[in-house]
């Protein structure tokens, strides 16, 4: 059957109801052609659109990069995947309905269906601890260790700007992925940063890349696009879902787009990490580099480059506060530093007495795992295996389903 016989006119839900959109069904997906897609966010289309080859979109807020048959695209000079990728069929372009409401709508026109949430505070997490080392750097350097150092760094600086902050661990113990959560859930009006470390098989792979929750029937980016069954279930954190993209966006320009000594782009991507999508509040994980890698490794060892992730990561979380305070530009999100709180306010937290980081440590024969425990006061306890949520980046193929 021809495409033309199966476009019809619909008003796409969460978009301006006076829009009426050309749409077609391909398999289970529903998908937008381009020519109702750039009418709307005021684009101009491309003369040609190639097959396998980028073509550009352009506006006066920026250009947008796109390519048939590809999940990747760039938005004003970074990069970002899309749950599913642009398609073609009969010649004519095709953009996921999905895509519209859950990458486009919050990229192209923030806060405009999705009211603005002023941020409160911050719940930092340093990711892993204890017996769960996370990744281990041939630099020797433990990613639980460079994690916790990190953090430590960003809530001094969430201090001087008058952010008040709360920290899942203060030292090297484990916690549970689920009491990480609910630390946001314990303040509603917080954002949740959980902060890491990559590794790969491969020692070239370098780069930061910057995750939010998956929306309900979107894959994980690391899926290639594929569905692997999870995609029909709702969890708490998708109830952000504009708020958590527009999160870990500000974050990753933050460091991708940095003047100096900016890593490489290796995307925003999506996941259902446990700490994302149980956080009843907007969240992001990041993952700063690749301790894999002996050149990312052996910045990382230096206080100076810790120093810059804490410092990419608060200035994006400095943006996203005050895209939800003030009158923002179309898709623009500054990096201004925010005005400091006096220390008489009574919000701001005091000045935490940041412990001294624990020197790496060669691993003892044998395996610890920790115990999750509801209390995060409770003592690591040895066990016979680690039951974390370690991830490994591997490249993102079409029907490769481990996330």
């Amino acid at each position: 059957m021809k495409l033309c016989s199966l476009l019809c006119l619909w008003a796409v839900t969460g978009l301006a109801a006076e829009a009426n959109w050309e749409t077609v069904r391909m398999g289970r997906l529903e998908y937008v052609t381009l020519d109702s897609f750039v009418k709307f966010y005021g684009f101009q289309k491309a003369a040609e659109v190639p097959v396998g080859r980028p073509f550009d979109l352009t506006s006066p807020a920026g250009v947008l990069t796109l390519t048939v048959d590809s999940r990747e695209m760039k938005w004003r000079g970074a990069r970002y995947w899309l749950n599913h990728s642009i398609r073609q069929q009969d010649d004519v372009t095709l953009v996921s309905r999905l895509d519209l409401g859950k990458t486009f709508e919050p990229l192209l026109r923030p806060n405009v269906e999705t009211p603005k949430r002023p941020v409160q505070g911050v719940v930092v997490d340093p990711g892993h601890g204890g017996g769960d080392e996370g990744t281990r750097a041939a630099r020797g350097l433990s990613e639980k260790t460079a994690n916790l150092d990190v953090a430590k760094r960003l809530v001094r600086l969430l201090d001087d700007a008058g952010v008040p902050w709360v920290l899942t661990r203060a030292k090297d113990r484990y916690v549970d992925h689920a009491d990480r959560s609910a630390r946001a859930s314990d303040h509603p009006a917080y954002i949740f940063v959980s902060i890491h470390f990559n590794e790969d098989y491969d020692r070239g792979t370098t780069g930061w890349e910057t995750y939010c929750v998956s929306p309900q029937y979107g894959p994980s980016t690391s899926s290639g696009g594929s569905f692997v069954g999870d995609e029909d279930e709702v969890w708490p954190g998708n109830d952000f879902d504009h708020h958590n993209f527009l999160l870990a966006q500000a974050i990753h320009r933050s460091a991708v787009l940095a003047k100096s000594n900016a890593p490489s782009d290796r995307g925003l991507k999506k996941a259902r990490f446990k700490v994302l999508r149980l956080a009843h509040s907007p969240g992001v994980l990041v993952e700063g580099g690749f301790l894999s890698n002996p050149q990312e490794a052996s910045l990382l060892k230096t206080e100076s480059y810790r120093q810059q992730v804490a410092d990419w990561i608060f200035k994006g979380i400095m943006a996203y506060r005050k895209s939800q305070e003030t009158i923002a530009g179309p898709s623009r999100l500054s990096v201004e530093p925010a005005e400091k709180v006096p220390a008489s306010t009574p919000e701001l937290r005091p000045v935490m007495n940041l412990e001294t980081v624990p020197a790496f440590r060669p691993k003892e024969n044998g395996t610890n795992r920790p115990v999750p425990s509801p209390q995060l006061t409770n003592a690591l306890a040895p066990t016979n295996s680690v039951d974390g949520e370690v991830r490994r980046a591997v490249p993102v193929q079409p029907g490769k389903k481990a996330e």
